[in-house]
């Protein structure tokens, strides 16, 4: 049976490209990725193989817009359409599943068979924490990435949010709108409003929470929502 590692882009699953036994790296492009996480497999795809996989679906922001949805913590309808199924559709099967789980992590690890594909755990087989994943990485000769995720994953936490309204303002403007999108769709509807945050507050009050304007060097760059 084949290996397939679900290969991310961020520390864990670089790291777990360079412990090595799989047969095919796999990377499941939702088009909403960090732009550094973009950046850094251009140059890592340069040098190392890695099968890109585009859903049926190609873009989550543009699916979400479109049915007027977000990302949620639960059920987690993204990573199914977007991640899980576009890999069960591309390898073969049966096969070996490798998720790049840390000791720092591993209670999301579950030994589990799904469409006859059974997942494994190489850094939980290797006792590899994350620290340790950066200094595989570093072994390497290659700069740490950046954490991978959408930049409008609903697991962000407030410093994240922030980070993403300073180095990105024109993705936050985005993500900004369709929040307010689904919430505006889901009053109409009689229903409670959702947020990407937790579920507790628009993103507005979210970057805004504790945020210093005493020094410029503080203060947020210009964008179209005027934040």
């Amino acid at each position: 049976m084949k290996t397939y590692l679900s290969f991310g882009g961020g520390v864990n699953s670089v790291a777990a490209y360079f412990l090595g036994g799989f047969d095919e790296a796999i990377f499941c492009d939702t088009g909403c990725e960090y732009p550094e996480t973009y950046e850094y497999l251009d140059k890592f795809i340069g040098k190392y193989p890695v099968t890109v996989i585009i859903p049926e679906r190609k873009n989550l922001y543009d699916y979400s817009w479109k049915h007027k949805m977000v990302p949620a913590i639960w059920p987690r309808w993204c990573t199914i359409k977007f991640k899980i199924k576009p890999f069960e559709n591309h390898v073969e099967t049966p096969s070996f599943k490798l998720l790049a789980f840390s000791t720092d992590e591993e209670q999301r690890a579950k030994i589990s068979i799904n469409n006859k594909i059974e997942h494994r755990f190489p850094l939980l087989e290797h006792e590899i924490n994350r620290e340790s994943c950066k200094e595989i990485i570093r072994q390497a000769g290659l700069p740490i990435p950046h954490r991978s995720k959408c930049y409008f994953c609903p697991f962000q936490t407030i410093g994240e949010w922030k980070e993403l309204r300073m180095n990105h303002p024109d993705l936050f403007c985005k993500a900004e709108r369709l929040e307010a999108r689904n919430r505006e769709y889901r009053i109409l509807q009689g229903k409670k409003p959702l947020y990407l945050y937790g579920n507790a507050k628009p993103l507005r009050a979210v970057v805004d929470e504790n945020q210093s304007r005493l020094w410029k060097e503080n203060e947020y760059p210009p964008c179209e929502c005027m934040l």
